[in-house]
């Protein structure tokens, strides 16, 4: 199928009728777009429809998740860049996260009842496990328990992969084939 303006299209069709290629249709498009194609209208505008929503071009398994991230998901932040206020987010919860730590490791320390693991696995969660990783490497707290461990790198993990989802599917689209 190929799909030209206007001007080119008449070119087209006149090279199609001398090199004797068939019947080419022409087909108006609800937008008033003309629409030249050797394939019948319908044809042509479901195969122009998939084409041009860009979803052909992922993965069979990643369309799904690019629809939802482009017509469901992007439209409610109104246009608005959302990685600044991503980082923000990281950047509260991980201060949270921390000062978290910090207090569980004083009542530790102290003997005083401590902050519940499901709690800080919340904040983790949330957006705070890079302010809780800290905390493991500077106060050294939690940083032993190998269940607290699996949970909290796992907590890590779905960060990491939604992150690089988002900003696959967001800022850099054209770098989807690239990456097959």
């Amino acid at each position: 199928m190929r799909l030209l303006p206007m001007g080119a299209g008449a070119l087209w069709l006149l090279s199609a009728r001398v090199q004797g290629q068939g019947t080419v249709h022409r087909c108006l498009q609800p937008d008033g777009v003309v629409l030249y194609s050797d394939q019948a209208c319908s044809m042509a505008h479901s195969n122009l429809a998939l084409s041009v929503s860009g979803y052909a071009s992922y993965p069979p398994m990643l369309r799904g998740l690019a629809k939802l991230w482009h017509e469901q998901l992007q439209p409610l932040f109104g246009g608005i860049e959302v990685l600044p206020y991503l980082a923000l987010l990281y950047g509260l919860m991980s201060l949270v996260c921390f000062v978290a730590y910090y207090r569980d490791k004083q009542f530790a320390m102290r003997g005083a009842r401590r902050t519940p693991e499901a709690r800080l696995h919340l904040y983790e969660l949330f957006g705070g496990w890079p302010g809780g990783l800290l905390a493991q490497r500077m106060i050294r707290h939690k940083n032993r328990k190998l269940g607290y461990q699996v949970r909290f790198w796992l907590i890590v993990l779905s960060h990491l992969l939604v992150a690089a989802a988002v900003l696959w599917l967001a800022y850099w689209p054209e770098s989807r084939l690239a990456l097959l």
